[in-house]
């Protein structure tokens, strides 16, 4: 299964191995498969879990995830390679590769920073949505003639002048894709092939998902009752996007190049200052500044550089810091977020607490506050749940049923202080008092409740 877990402390691997049986047993994953790289190796790779539910075939080191837009570095690094055999700018305009027709100047530094002024037009939660037999929206969206219309057919939706705001804009990077192939005159996939996953030993890694493939994840719809098994959502056209397979042992030998200023195995894979690039700010958000492929935030005092992915049924996240970086990888998208699981990995193996993190203990001062309330003597109860990282009220009774999402004051969650907008707009109120003896009280306009459980 070639997993490796000897290089770390066996204290530490232990510590790893508890968090994320406990995380996957909390969020109803089949399986996940996770890697560590400390300066230029890999010191930690394991799968968890099943990679196949029904024949419970487990999850390795070398399982085959869909890596959903996590491809999007490789997108970026493949551009930066044609930048750098000169055959590139990353000033060209796109309109000189690519029939799209908005009339303002994009370049390809737009499209590889979500920059270009055009917000989402849905083409990915189409395709996705059709493919895993969830949802059919009835848009043509069949083949690139077809996309090309339904770009060229939204130029009044474009926001803002190209450079000025971020977009998430999956598009971009299926047009990115098709530069790529102009360019260089091989396919998409063949170019990434042979300029960066041959390179870098990610033999296994593909565009192509074959059911019946040694080693390759069942892919995973998490439904109301837990995960359920659906079809594969493969898309051509968002290959550049989102379409990469992988493994965390073949994306633990890319975040090596990426950790190593471009250099892999003693072999230069690109130009440390082409490679600078994809991970300087080039735009800044509220949620982490953006790069080309890449998410720039701090973890600590350190620069964290990341990306996550989803395509519903499979996907993860890939980041690091100056010397640790850790690939993780799932056969499902549960509520919970992949990039936090990675941060605690971080953390971890640094020798530092991953559940001091925010997400952390705010999740887990949710979870005391979950349960049953009830007033004195019954007259009135009310079920608090934790619904996509919120707090959820429920009332059901005869004369009334009501549901409400619980706002908290603060985003640690440290004060136990929450609101509820009413109909009128209004702020209401709601908080939990923890008492010494570990009860709990719930105020919420006139009642006071405590917990029953």
């Amino acid at each position: 299964m070639d997993e490796k877990t000897e290089k770390i402390p066996l204290e530490v691997q232990e510590k790893i191995e508890d968090f994320i049986a406990g995380w996957m047993t909390d969020n109803k994953v089949p399986g996940m498969s996770i890697s560590l790289v400390e300066g230029d190796e890999i010191v930690y790779a394991k799968g968890f879990g099943a990679r196949d539910l029904k024949k419970n075939r487990p999850a390795t080191a070398n399982t085959l995830y869909g890596m959903a837009s996590i491809t999007k570095s490789f997108t970026a690094l493949a551009v930066l390679k044609l930048v750098e055999k000169g055959d590139l700018s990353l000033d060209d305009e796109i309109a000189d590769y690519v029939p799209v027709n908005w009339e303002n100047e994009i370049t390809v530094h737009h499209l590889l920073t979500h920059s270009c002024g055009m917000p989402s037009l849905g083409v990915s939660e189409a395709l996705i949505d059709r493919l895993i037999e969830m949802d059919e929206r009835g848009v043509p969206l069949s083949g690139l003639d077809d996309l090309y219309t339904h770009l060229n057919g939204a130029k009044e939706e474009i926001a803002s002048e190209p450079g000025e705001e971020f977009f998430y804009f999956n598009s971009g990077y299926a047009l990115l894709g098709q530069i790529i192939e102009k360019v260089s005159g091989k396919s998409y996939p063949e170019f990434v092939h042979d300029e960066i996953l041959e390179p870098l030993d990610m033999n296994r890694s593909r565009f192509d998902y074959y059911e019946n493939e040694e080693d390759i994840m069942t892919p995973y719809f998490m439904g109301e009752e837990g995960p359920e098994k659906t079809p594969y959502p493969l898309r051509k056209m968002g290959h550049p996007g989102g379409g990469l397979l992988s493994s965390v042992n073949e994306l633990g030998n890319y975040l090596i190049m990426n950790m190593n200023n471009g250099r892999y195995d003693r072999k230069a894979l690109v130009d440390p200052d082409l490679l600078d690039k994809a991970h300087a700010r080039h735009i800044v958000r509220e949620v982490g500044d953006y790069g080309y492929g890449w998410a720039i935030k701090e973890l600590g005092d350190e620069k964290f550089i990341g990306h996550g992915g989803s395509i519903a049924v499979s996907g993860g996240f890939i980041g690091f810091v100056d010397d640790v970086g850790v690939a993780v990888a799932s056969n499902t998208i549960p509520g919970s977020s992949f990039e936090e699981v990675g941060k605690w990995l971080i953390k971890t193996v640094k020798g530092e607490e991953g559940n001091d993190l925010t997400y952390f203990k705010r999740n887990e001062r949710l979870d005391k506050l979950t349960g049953t309330y009830g007033s004195y003597r019954g007259i009135k109860n009310i079920e608090i749940e934790k619904k996509y990282g919120l707090l959820r009220l429920t009332v059901k009774e005869r004369l009334e049923s009501q549901k409400l999402i619980l706002i908290p004051e603060s985003k640690t969650v440290d004060d136990f202080k929450f609101y509820y907008l009413d109909g009128n707009g209004n702020k209401n109120e709601v908080r939990f008092d923890i008492k010494e003896t570990g009860d709990i009280d719930l105020y919420i306009e006139r009642w006071r409740l405590h917990k029953k459980d």
